[in-house]
């Protein structure tokens, strides 16, 4: 089959349907019949060789180009690229619906007049947008093919670039994008796939966010494996994984348990904030496998772990609590062998943690500890149980655990007033500066004694007085020796006045009576008298 001459017989105006332009100008362009005339060359290997056009025009050799069409006048063409005015025949008619862009085949010769070149066309093939082109021949490419679209991508990047054409370079771009999410699903799982994968991505130039979520699955993928390098994988984490160190705002409680269960698939779906999270829980499941490693077995170190994941990943951070309650549990352990000074810290501690609730049960324990230690049987057992609790109720404070050191002095007084009475007087006076005193036979605190009656002989002696009911020798230990003592018999008792006065002070006359029939009786305080001091001449 010839070429079809373009005249004015074979174009008509061509409305803007495709399939319409195409019918209008079936009879004209027949591409495969300029094909007995040369293989076609594209517009860059034609603009190579721009050094002989002028040779091609004295020769008047017949080339054949394909471009893309940027516009016309009545008699010509413009080709994008070509700076040579492209002359049409004077009888040729040209098809309205043409896009700017489209590719065009042109058939012609070159012209030199006066020294400037013109291309005369002869012919020409009208084709589709390289856009069209690309697109319909990806859609043919089959689905467990997808290396296939690399390859046709690559065709057509050359044009690209040469046309500088941003809409044909985004539709290389999601070709390309298309093809490895393709190859990315027949890799599910596949830690070396995925990251060939992933450096293709890089090289190409696909999507941010294509790239992105490839290399948060590539990081995952391999942080599951057996034997993985944790450590490597957290440094790339902090390399290429925005958010990763942001602290706010916290982490929803939303992702987290979606994140446990499938970390890529929430990833995919995730908004951009929520991405931004998502890589800070990857980087938190690699680097609580680090810390894991630093934990001691017995919880020791726990607090420090606590605040190095507190630091690290907030103060919300549930597995810091976790971490503090493992050392708190290991100071527990220990409270057998804990000073004063280090419960002190400890309970100190625990408030200052928010876990003062806790600091009751420590005491007890460590009390306990100290019972077992010590025992509280012997005096000085006795005595040094007794010194823990009184620690223990100013520590806390605490009324019943000062009422359990003051129960154990007592207990303790009771063994050294029979066995060690140096030992009694001590216990007695820290009891007394404890509020405690030793009256009639048994331990009262202050409010005790000052329920008592005034006439309460104990009490009296106590506080220096004489009452009725004293003995003799009670009124001497508390007044001494009387400066006179009279007396008065009668059948059934004697009366004894003992007199204490001094020269120029007010005295005191105490009668005592004593029964001659009870030979046993002892003389009783009948009654107490005061007189006034006698005046000197």
């Amino acid at each position: 089959m010839n070429p079809v001459e373009i005249n004015a017989q074979h174009l008509r105006p061509a409305v803007h349907c495709r399939s319409i332009l195409k019918m209008a100008l079936a009879a004209l362009l027949l591409l495969h019949s300029a094909v007995a005339m040369g293989q076609s060359v594209a517009i860059q290997d034609l603009l190579a060789q721009k050094e002989k056009w002028p040779t091609y025009a004295a020769d008047g050799k017949k080339l054949q180009f394909e471009g893309r069409f940027e516009g016309r006048t009545a008699t010509t063409i413009r080709i994008i690229k070509f700076d040579i005015i492209c002359n049409l025949p004077s009888n040729a008619t040209f098809p309205d619906g043409i896009r700017n862009g489209q590719r065009i085949d042109v058939i012609g010769r070159f012209a030199s007049e006066n020294g400037r070149l013109s291309f005369g066309v002869s012919r020409i093939l009208i084709k589709d947008t390289d856009i069209d082109r690309l697109r319909l021949r990806a859609k043919d490419v089959p689905a467990d093919q997808p290396a296939k679209l690399l390859d046709l991508a690559a065709e057509y990047q050359a044009d690209a670039e040469f046309y500088d054409d941003s809409v044909l370079k985004a539709e290389i771009t999601a070709v390309r994008t298309e093809s490895l999410s393709r190859l990315r699903g027949m890799a599910r799982g596949d830690v070396t796939r995925l990251r060939e994968i992933l450096k293709q991505s890089k090289s190409l130039g696909v999507k941010p966010e294509f790239v992105e979520s490839l290399q948060f699955e590539s990081i995952y993928a391999a942080s599951i494996q057996p034997n993985a390098d944790v450590d490597a994988l957290a440094a790339e984490t902090k390399l290429s994984c925005d958010g990763w160190d942001q602290l706010v705002p916290p982490i929803p409680e939303r992702l987290r348990s979606p994140f446990a269960k499938n970390a890529v698939a929430t990833f995919l779906s995730a908004q951009e904030a929520d991405r931004r999270a998502l890589h800070r829980l990857l980087y938190q499941s690699l680097r609580l496998r680090q810390i894991q490693t630093m934990v001691k077995s017995d919880g020791s170190n726990g607090l420090e772990i606590s605040n190095l994941v507190r630091s690290e990943f907030g103060d919300d951070n549930p597995l810091a609590a976790d971490f503090e309650e493992r050392y708190f549990t290991y100071r527990r352990s220990q409270l057998a062998t804990d000073s004063r000074s280090n419960l002190k810290g400890l309970t100190e501690l625990l408030t200052m943690r928010s876990r003062a609730e806790q600091v009751p049960d420590v005491m007890r324990d460590w009390l306990l500890a100290q019972e077992r230690k010590f025992g509280n049987t012997s005096l000085a057992g006795l005595l040094r149980m007794a010194d823990e609790y009184l620690f223990a109720a100013d520590l806390m404070p605490s009324a019943e655990y000062e009422l359990q050191g003051v129960e154990l002095l007592k207990r303790a007084w009771g063994i050294a007033i029979k066995d060690s009475p140096t030992d009694a007087d001590q216990i007695a006076d820290r009891l007394r500066r404890l509020g405690w005193e030793r009256l009639n036979e048994k331990w009262m605190t202050i409010a005790q004694m000052k329920s008592l009656p005034k006439d309460d002989v104990q009490l009296a002696i106590r506080e220096g007085r004489v009452v009725g009911g004293m003995s003799a020798q009670q009124v001497v230990l508390t007044l001494g020796q009387p400066t006179r003592i009279s007396r008065i018999a009668s059948r059934k008792s004697v009366c004894e006045l003992w007199n204490y006065d001094e020269e120029g002070s007010a005295g005191m006359v105490i009668r005592f009576r004593r029964s001659l029939v009870d030979t046993t009786a002892s003389s009783i305080v009948e009654d107490v008298s005061r007189i006034s001091a006698r005046r000197v001449q």
